[in-house]
């Protein structure tokens, strides 16, 4: 049975305390409140086992605290943090309230605190160090927009080795040997090589493809790695066109110098190879391997034979989405190192834009002529390629003259239109 209490409160006494629920406080209820919890058994405990209680909450916290740490994102982090540290304080509170035992909410706020900032200043330095070895290897290599979309998106996968479709470009000065004899200074011939490629490399960037490397006077470059390019098939071949077209502004400016002009042959090839981080453990790149890479070099090499300013493989013709480009066929060959044959086209720029002579009629005849050839019909096919090449004469018209001539001299057996190289 509840008894009531007697006491005084009245200010004029002075019996006034101060409590951490209010300034000014009758000290008869201090007494009371006391004398309450001790019949109740109704009051806080710090009993001698809450001090590893404190140690495993403290631990546990910050174990909690550094797998946040880990989540992407700082904002993230930050916000499952937030959520992490509302919880610990109602259970701290229900703990107080309901079970009357007083846990450490200090300390484990306190190392929260500390572990999280040390964490977040970790993992900015590492993202800054992420974003500059990103910035270092591709700066030079590739458009400040692609730079920025691999910083983006960068992730620890970003540079392993796989397998993927690629577009790949190889460039090739012709006559380099010619030139170099001109120009008769090395110093001379570097400066030349350097006005050529800045334009070239210039517009490679623009169309978002990637530098690979230079090999003396030749530039090798691929589309869609390290990151994803649409259509980029068409990317390389705008870009190839647009080189051609940039080469002509430059031997302007050549001639006005009085330095040799440049003529530069460009194969393009579309296909799966593997790319990647490629080298040894201290030094290493990222680079493209595969046959697809190598059918690549084999089509700028055909450039000189052929005559030709750019010729891509089938399989990049195949891949292209717009239809604005001019082509030809050139011819179904196999290149050295491959059995199976591929047909190669010789892409001479836009329909409304273009740099070979080449007309609507005389594709007429140009294709009537090597349908002839591929049937093994060698004198109707040899009288449309001379008909052509009164017209206009061109170096591809004079190749197969050679060829018909040739093979109406010496009929070839199980003669499959194509035609095979024994070099590259």
């Amino acid at each position: 049975m509840n008894q009531p209490w007697l006491g005084t409160s009245a200010a004029g006494l002075l019996d006034l305390r101060s409590t951490p629920f209010d300034s000014v406080y009758p000290g008869v209820e201090v007494h009371a409140t006391a004398i309450d919890n001790i019949l109740n058994q109704n009051f806080l405990q710090s009993p001698s086992w809450i001090v590893g209680v404190d140690i495993v909450d403290i631990l546990l916290s910050l174990s909690i605290t550094f797998v946040l740490l880990l989540l992407p994102g700082a904002l993230m982090s930050f916000f499952f943090l937030t959520l992490f540290l509302v919880l610990m304080f109602l259970l701290h509170y229900y703990v107080m309230m309901d079970k009357g035992f007083l846990l450490n909410t200090f300390f484990p706020l306190v190392g929260i605190s500390i572990l999280f900032v040390i964490g977040e200043s970790i993992n900015y330095f590492f993202e800054m160090k992420q974003k500059d070895r990103i910035k270092r290897k591709f700066a030079t290599k590739v458009s400040a927009a692609v730079v920025e979309e691999l910083i983006e998106h960068a992730d620890e996968h970003l540079f392993s080795v796989k397998e993927k479709e690629i577009t790949i470009l190889f460039s090739d000065i012709r006559d380099f040997t010619s030139i170099s004899e001109q120009l008769g200074s090395a110093k001379m011939l570097i400066q030349l090589l350097n006005e050529y490629m800045t334009p070239m490399v210039d517009i490679i960037t623009k169309y978002k493809g990637t530098v690979d490397k230079f090999i003396g006077d030749a530039i090798m470059a691929y589309w869609n790695a390290p990151i994803d390019v649409k259509n980029h098939a068409d990317k390389a071949l705008q870009s190839a066109i647009e080189q051609i077209f940039a080469l002509e502004n430059l031997n302007k400016k050549l001639t006005q110098e009085k330095k040799p002009n440049i003529r530069i042959g460009i194969g393009i090839n579309t296909g799966v190879s593997v790319v990647g981080e490629m080298g040894s453990t201290g030094r290493s790149d990222y680079t493209c391997i595969g046959d697809a890479v190598n059918l690549a070099s084999r089509a700028e090499g055909l450039c000189k034979p052929y005559g030709s300013s750019i010729i891509l493989s089938e399989f990049t013709k195949n891949a292209l989405q717009e239809k604005e480009y001019l082509f030809r066929e050139l011819d179904t060959v196999r290149v050295k190192g491959k059995k199976k044959p591929i047909t190669i086209y010789e892409c001479m720029g836009y329909k409304n834009k273009y740099w070979v002579n080449f007309n609507e009629e005389n594709n007429k005849i140009y294709i009537q002529a090597l349908q002839h050839y591929k049937n093994a019909h060698f004198k109707e096919a040899l009288q449309l390629f001379e008909k052509l090449n009164s017209l206009n004469e061109e170096k591809l018209y004079k190749l197969y003259i050679e060829r018909c001539e040739h093979y109406i001299k010496h009929k070839p057996e199980n003669f499959d239109g194509v035609f095979t190289f024994i070099t590259k």
